[in-house]
């Protein structure tokens, strides 16, 4: 604070001199212009809420008091007149020493928490220096307490009944939550182990009586504290209606928070009325959950509609009190809004405590009776294993995006308090061309009937059963005519949304992270899907669920058939209840095997033959390279073979222009289509200052892709090092041999696999693909591409892309060249822009969504 002799002006006339001046004198100039304000002289010494002080002084009138007003904000609250002596300004030599000000009791003034207050000299609105300044109360003043105490003591007393006091309680309750999580807040962000003593334990000190301290002890003694981790925009608002039953809706949580999601989300328990420990549930879960408390018991549907009302996330997750949630939970549930077309809504799969299942979707038959889809079956069985179409999802664990749910007006209160208000969301949402999925990658333990029992004919909940099937019937009748009767044809029911099918056949599980085949065909069932078709994969050779492949592939919506369910192609087809529109059958191995047994047992289905590369092609142009490892008989027998394969198929699908003009030339009788497969856009963003180096990337199972690295490693990358003698290169690729691992070439780094071919991709400036030999489309080249890379090929790499004049550059002939290409993208910044443009254009242009679909609706289509 300012002294008072620092405020004091030294000289008289330099307070008549802060106006201007007049160039001949040295005194004040004369004009008409209004003389600019001078600063009060004084000082705002003490400032809060019980009272404010300090002084002010005119030396044009030194002896009579100023007048000054008081403001909160913009509010002028006060105004008063500065007379008070202080002997201190009197010994200053200010006027008579009558020049300060003290104002007390300002409680009722400023009630608040936190005020922006001003003190000013009345006269001419000027502010004393140290205003403005903000007055912040730590805790309640004595009155606010008071009041709020004799207000809830006078609700409380007056009450005659229990719930006279349940509005009082929902006003309280919320207000309590907002105080824990921000105390707990600012004890996290202050230390840790100031968080650690929790509310509870604070609460557990005071001098509480009666039901309370039970309550207290209960919790203290049963229940940890379980803190969320909070975010200011959730992706996801779970919405947990609770009506007592404390000990299910901390389990519920506790497996939240065990479950570990990668999606951010925020919990809104909305109590409806609860007398247990619900009613302390903000001293034992904080962070990101809000506990907000009903005036009045409204029951499972009007409860689920007032936490939505609340919910700040861009989905809304529905969700049981009485459930225990798995691994994947809700990440999967939100994957499936991103990745799958049209969803409105989407379940949980859903299982009883012992394991069995619960249910994967319902079924809604023509009178309005609903059926829990696989009730009392195993969970792992492939029908109930893939995401699907379901008459119903169960609200125990239902997503709906917000904006939907508010646009449809919440669950209709037309069922309240409870049932069928899930199953009529679901038919609104599919009457407005939307879908209703359940997602079995989720899995919900539902711990049933512990809220609403199991007599529908009793007093309890379950009596609206029957009621509201009866509202929903008449609401529905007219779309329930294409429904069957109950219990006819379950598993055609269960299907209803589909109307052609198809069978994906490859030797084993697709693993596309590992080659370029496998990609290949994930894209091919996933156009599948979008085409209409509901796609069942077989793995012949071995058939077994491996995952995250078989867990990938079912998130998507395709049925995966594996042991112990099924053991062989022929018993599939020979026991297919509903034959399939198309059979497609991916690579050479499949095609010779089973393309005669489809044709026998599903004679009205389109034979497809996928050719993932042409091995006859890929063996004849080897043994060129490597002379003595196969045979120009061998080559032959080959030719024939694959030719054979073909013929029994009503179209043969290759990926490259160059293999369909071969195939052409062999047999013009084959109707031989050119189907790429879709490849994403998703460049690099890292800039290229902070990457380094090229890098090969391929499956080693595949031979040509070991010579290729070879090659590299012995011709190319020595001259590379000449002309750049820091040239790294990064060797990335599934079943790796040894004799790479090993390496210990300068500035070869040798990876192996890697999950996410980003993670090595987002480092380097380039690929390198110096293939020999081999046939088809190269997935190391498109994958390049979509990642804005550029990639330095073979002729070879580079065969049946068709790539533009200005991408042409990229192919290299020699190992010299491959040296000198490489280093010049790898240095010259403009080059390698001007080449990832081109990359990322090809890729759209030439395998988006749309033109995949087109090319391979043409080829499945039945001649």
């Amino acid at each position: 604070m300012a002294s008072i002799a620092d405020s004091v002006p030294k000289k008289p006339n330099e307070i008549a001199n802060l106006g201007p001046t007049d160039e001949k004198n040295s005194g004040p100039r004369r004009t008409a212009e209004p003389q600019a304000k001078t600063a009060p002289i004084g000082n705002l010494e003490g400032i809060s809420h019980h009272e404010i002080s300090g002084w002010v002084w005119d030396p044009e009138q030194p002896n009579l008091p100023v007048d000054v007003e008081i403001l909160d904000g913009d509010e002028t609250v006060l105004r008063l007149t500065a007379d008070e002596f202080r002997s201190d300004l009197l010994e200053a030599g200010l006027g008579d020493g009558r020049h300060g000000f003290t104002v007390a009791a300002l409680d009722a003034i400023f009630p608040l928490s936190r005020h922006r207050v001003r003190v000013r000299r009345t006269s001419d609105g000027l502010d004393l220096p140290g205003s403005p300044t903000w007055i912040v109360r730590l805790g309640m003043s004595p009155q606010t307490e008071r009041f709020i105490s004799q207000a809830i003591s006078s609700a409380v007393e007056a009450a005659s009944a229990s719930d006279e006091l349940d509005q009082l309680l929902a006003f309280l309750l919320p207000l309590l939550s907002d105080a824990i999580n921000i105390r707990d807040a600012l004890a996290r962000a202050a230390d840790e182990k100031k968080a650690a003593q929790s509310a509870v334990q604070a609460a557990s000190d005071l001098n509480l009586t009666g039901r309370t301290r039970e309550l207290i002890n209960s919790i203290r003694a049963g229940y940890q504290p379980l803190h969320f981790e909070p975010t200011g925009s959730p992706e996801v608002t779970i919405i947990i209606p609770v009506h007592n039953k404390f000990s299910y809706t901390y389990d519920c949580l506790r497996s939240i928070h065990d479950a570990r999601s990668e999606r951010t989300f925020e919990i809104v328990i909305v109590d409806d009325c609860s007398d247990d420990e619900t009613l302390l549930a903000s001293l034992v879960f904080s962070g990101a959950v809000r506990v907000c408390r009903n005036e009045k018991n409204l029951m499972f549907v009007r409860a689920s509609n007032a936490g939505a009302k609340i919910a700040r996330g861009k989905y809304l997750l529905f969700l049981n009190n009485d459930t225990l949630v798995g691994p994947g939970w809700l990440d999967s549930l939100v994957d499936t809004f991103e990745h799958s077309p049209n969803i409105g809504v989407a379940g949980s799969k859903l299982l009883f405590p012992d394991g069995k299942l619960q249910e994967a979707g319902g079924i809604v038959w023509r009178l309005g009776d609903g059926w829990n889809w696989g009730q009392g079956r195993d969970p792992g069985e492939p029908s109930f294993s893939f995401m699907r179409d379901a008459d119903w999802v169960s609200g125990t664990a239902l997503m709906i995006e917000r904006s939907l749910f508010n646009q449809l007006g919440g669950f209709d209160e037309h069922f309240a308090p409870a049932y069928y208000e899930d199953t009529d969301l679901a038919f609104r949402v599919r009457a407005l061309g939307k879908r209703v999925v359940v997602q079995t990658a989720s899995e919900v333990i539902h711990l049933e009937r512990i809220s609403a029992g199991t007599d529908t004919s009793g007093p309890g909940m379950k009596r609206f059963q029957v009621a509201n099937q009866a509202k929903f019937y008449r609401r529905w009748k007219d779309v329930l005519l294409a429904h069957r009767f109950n219990g006819r044809e379950p598993e055609l029911e269960s299907e209803r949304a589909v109307r052609r099918r198809a069978y994906f056949i490859d030797e084993i599980m697709p693993t596309p992270d590992q080659d370029a085949g496998s990609n290949a065909a994930v894209e091919h069932m996933k156009a599948l899907i979008a085409l209409g078709y509901k796609v069942t994969f077989i793995p012949a050779h071995h058939m077994a669920r491996i995952d995250p492949y078989t867990r990938n592939l079912q998130k998507l919506g395709i049925e995966c058939l594996y042991h112990p369910y099924y053991s062989s192609v022929d018993e599939i087809l020979r026991k297919a209840v509903v034959k399939p529109n198309v059979i497609y059958l991916h690579r050479y191995a499949n095609a010779s095997k089973y393309a005669i047994m489809a044709r026998h047992y599903c004679p009205n289905a389109s034979i497809v033959y996928g050719v993932a590369d042409l091995h006859f092609l890929r063996m004849e142009r080897q043994l060129v390279i490597e002379p003595g490892t196969t045979s120009a008989a061998e080559v032959e027998s080959q030719k024939r073979a694959e030719m054979a394969a073909m013929r029994h198929a009503d179209s043969v699908i290759v990926h490259s222009s160059v293999e369909a003009a071969i195939l052409h030339d062999s047999d013009a009788s084959l109707n031989v289509r050119v189907v790429p497969w879709t490849v994403k856009v998703r460049p690099v963003t890292r800039p290229l200052t902070e990457r380094k180096g090229t890098a090969f990337v391929g499956g080693f199972r595949h031979l040509p892709n070991i010579d290729a690295v070879r090659y590299l490693v012995r011709d190319i990358l020595p001259l590379a090092r000449k002309k750049l003698q820091d040239f790294l290169t990064f060797l990335v690729g599934s079943n790796m041999p040894d004799e790479f691992l090993a390496m210990r070439e300068p500035g070869v780094v040798p990876v192996g696999h890697i999950p996410v071919l980003a993670d090595v991709l987002e480092n380097v400036r380039c690929t390198v693909a110096p293939l020999r030999y081999g046939a088809g489309i190269k997935g190391k080249v498109l994958e390049s591409f979509a990642h804005g890379l550029p990639c330095v090929m073979s002729e070879i790499a580079a065969e049946g892309l068709e790539l533009p004049d200005n991408m042409e550059w990229m192919v290299a002939r020699s190992p010299a060249e491959y040296a000198e290409k490489l280093v010049q993208v790898h240095e010259d910044e403009a080059l390698n822009r001007t080449l990832s443009e081109k990359a990322l254009f090809y890729i759209e242009r030439r395998h988006g969504a749309a033109s995949v679909m087109e090319a391979l609706n043409a080829a499945i289509e039945r001649l």
